[in-house]
């Protein structure tokens, strides 16, 4: 991941985060460097948990007739 210079707005510099030659994030400079961080530590913490997935209780759905309603 790299951070390049984009452009300026009304005196404010703004920068892309570029990943794989596609830019992810724009921004100023301190909000990219945010962004790789946080980007960082939710990879980390994807690649580190478990890959099987935890049970779930199964949704079961009960259907009662309504007195005297017709049949199809």
């Amino acid at each position: 991941m790299e951070i390049r210079f984009y452009a300026v707005h009304n005196g404010k510099k703004f920068y892309k985060v570029i990943l794989h030659g596609e830019d992810i994030f724009c921004g100023t400079k301190g909000e990219c460097q945010r962004f790789i961080k946080i980007h960082n530590e939710k990879v980390h913490r994807n690649v580190t948990e478990t890959s099987t997935p935890r049970p779930r209780p199964g949704n079961v759905r009960t259907y009662r007739k309504r007195a005297g309603a017709p049949t199809p």
